[in-house]
C-alpha cells in the first residue's frame, strides 16, 4: 500500500501529458477546419463574381453579334470550375445550363421568326433535327437548369431565365402536353428575362399555345409582338397573323373558323404558309368527310409546284385509306419511288 500511494502521484502526472497534446491536436485541428473552410469559400465567391461577370460579357457580345466559339467555351470553363467549387450553389447549374444553351446557335438552332413559321405545327424534334449533339445539348440544358431549381430554397437572381431553360427542356421532352406547358410557363416575368432568351420564351410560348389550340392566348401573343417595347426578333405580318390564328382553330376544332383564315393566309407563292395552310385546309376537308374535295385540292398544289412536297402523296394515301373508294390522279406507287 505505500509503494502504490509513493508511485500514484507520479502515474497521475505522466496521463495530464497526453491529455493536454489531445486537447491541442482537437483545437489545432478545428481552428486548420475553420481557416480551410474559409478559404474554400473565398474560392467559391471568386468563382461566383468571375462568372457573373463573364455572363454580362457574353451577352454583350452577343448583343453586338460578335459572340464567338472561344468566349461561349470560356463561359462553360467558369461556370462548370464554379460548379465543383460549390456544389450546392444553385446560380453555378443555372449558369452550366446558360452556356449550354448558347452552344445551340452553334448547331444550327436559332429561335427566330422564320425558324418559328417554319415549324409551327409540327414536332419539336424535327425542328430540332437528327443530329444527336443537339438532343444531348438540350438534355443537359434541362437537367442542370432543374438541379439549379431543386437546390435553391426561394428565387435567385436569374430564377426567371432558369425557367426559360426548363420551358425550354421540356418542350423538347415532350413529356407533358402543351396545354399543361403554357400553363406552368405562360407567366414567366418578360421584364426580368435576359435579352437573349426574350426572343426564345416567346417563340416557345408561341409553339406551345399553338399546338394547345388557345387561340385567345395566340391574340394575346401577337399583341405582345405588336408592343413598340417590344423589338425582339418575332414580329408577325397580318398574313403571318392570319396563318397563326387560322392554326390555333384548326388545333382547337374550330374547323370552319381556321378555313376562313388560312384562306386569307394563301398567296400564288407556294412557301411554307402557303403549303401548311392547304394541307390543313385538305385535312380539315377529310375530317368533314369531304375527303374528295381535300384530295382535288393537295393534287392540284402537288402537281403545280413539281411534286417537290413527298409528303402529300402519303397524305392522299391515308386518306383512300381510311375512306375507300376516293380516288386520285396520281399514281401512288410511281409517286412513293419518286
Amino acid at each position: 500500500m505505500a509503494i502504490y500511494s509513493r508511485y500514484e502521484p507520479h502515474r497521475k502526472k505522466k496521463s495530464k501529458a497526453p491529455l493536454f497534446l489531445l486537447v491541442l491536436a482537437l483545437g489545432l485541428s478545428a481552428l486548420g477546419f475553420a481557416y480551410r473552410k474559409e478559404i474554400y469559400f473565398l474560392f467559391a465567391k471568386d468563382q461566383s463574381v468571375r462568372a457573373e461577370k463573364t455572363k454580362e460579357k457574353t451577352i454583350e457580345l452577343w448583343k453586338s453579334g460578335n459572340l464567338k466559339e472561344k468566349e461561349i467555351e470560356d463561359f462553360q470553363t467558369i461556370a462548370t470550375n464554379y460548379s465543383e467549387k460549390d456544389p450546392t450553389d444553385p446560380v453555378a447549374f443555372h449558369l452550366i445550363a446558360r452556356s449550354l444553351f448558347w452552344n445551340l446557335n452553334r448547331l444550327g438552332i436559332q429561335f427566330d421568326h422564320d425558324s418559328l413559321i417554319l415549324h409551327l405545327g409540327s414536332p419539336f424534334r424535327e425542328f430540332i433535327g437528327s443530329s444527336v449533339l443537339a438532343e444531348s445539348t438540350l438534355d443537359s440544358i434541362f437537367w442542370n437548369a432543374r438541379t439549379a431549381e431543386s437546390y435553391s430554397s426561394s428565387p435567385f437572381t436569374d430564377w426567371e431565365n432558369n425557367r426559360v431553360l426548363l420551358f425550354l427542356g421540356e418542350t423538347h421532352r415532350g413529356v407533358k402536353r402543351p396545354q399543361v406547358l403554357v400553363g406552368e410557363y405562360g407567366n414567366i416575368d418578360r421584364s426580368r428575362l435576359s435579352p437573349e432568351l426574350q426572343t426564345v420564351y416567346i417563340w416557345l410560348l408561341t409553339f406551345n399555345t399553338m399546338l394547345a389550340g388557345d387561340a385567345s392566348g395566340l391574340d394575346h401573343l401577337i399583341t405582345i409582338t405588336k408592343d413598340p417595347n417590344f423589338k425582339l426578333g418575332i414580329q408577325f405580318s397580318p398574313r403571318e397573323e392570319n396563318f397563326l390564328r387560322g392554326l390555333g382553330k384548326y388545333y382547337k376544332k374550330d374547323y370552319v373558323g381556321a378555313l376562313s383564315l388560312l384562306r386569307q393566309a394563301k398567296t400564288n407563292n407556294p412557301d411554307t404558309i402557303t403549303e401548311t395552310s392547304i394541307i390543313t385546309e385538305a385535312t380539315i376537308f377529310h375530317l368533314q368527310n369531304l375527303s374528295q374535295k381535300g384530295i382535288d385540292l393537295l393534287e392540284e398544289f402537288y402537281l403545280a409546284t413539281g411534286k417537290k412536297n413527298t409528303e402529300i402523296p402519303i397524305l392522299i394515301s391515308q386518306f383512300i385509306k381510311e375512306k375507300p373508294g376516293l380516288k386520285t390522279k396520281l399514281d401512288l406507287s410511281l409517286d412513293k419511288k419518286e
